[in-house]
């Protein structure tokens, strides 16, 4: 029984330095990806992009499923990302007074919260 440990502990540490390996990997990728780096204020991954576009375009309030169907997201991935935007300032989030929407909060873009390269971008394209 002990020897059987022993090759089972052998062989769980063999399994351990693979993953080690392919942790070290993803981190590299991660390094060398700058949209990927988390900290960094003025970078945006372009989901993010495309989401704010959408909220610029709607020129008006607009719930979670709404912006979901614009940008063609699942709605539970639209929510993350606008509470990741609502974070940085670049939209800002109301309650919702309308009864004919299901939706809790409801969300439009702040263009002037935007930095100057992003600003261009939403205005450009409009």
């Amino acid at each position: 029984m002990l020897k059987q440990i022993l090759e089972e502990q052998k062989r769980l540490g063999v399994m351990l330095g693979r993953q080690e390996k392919r942790i070290e990997t993803i981190e590299d990728k991660l390094k060398a990806e700058p949209m990927l780096r988390e900290g960094q204020d003025d970078v945006l991954p372009p989901a993010l992009v495309r989401l704010l576009k959408a909220l610029s375009e709607l020129k008006s309030w607009a719930g979670a499923d709404e912006v979901a169907k614009k940008v063609n997201l699942s709605r539970n991935l639209t929510s993350g990302y606008l509470s990741r935007l609502r974070e940085k300032g670049y939209i800002e989030r109301g309650p919702n007074m309308d009864s004919s929407r299901p939706a809790r909060y409801v969300f439009r873009a702040n263009l002037d919260r935007l930095p100057p390269d992003l600003k261009r971008l939403m205005v450009r394209g409009s």
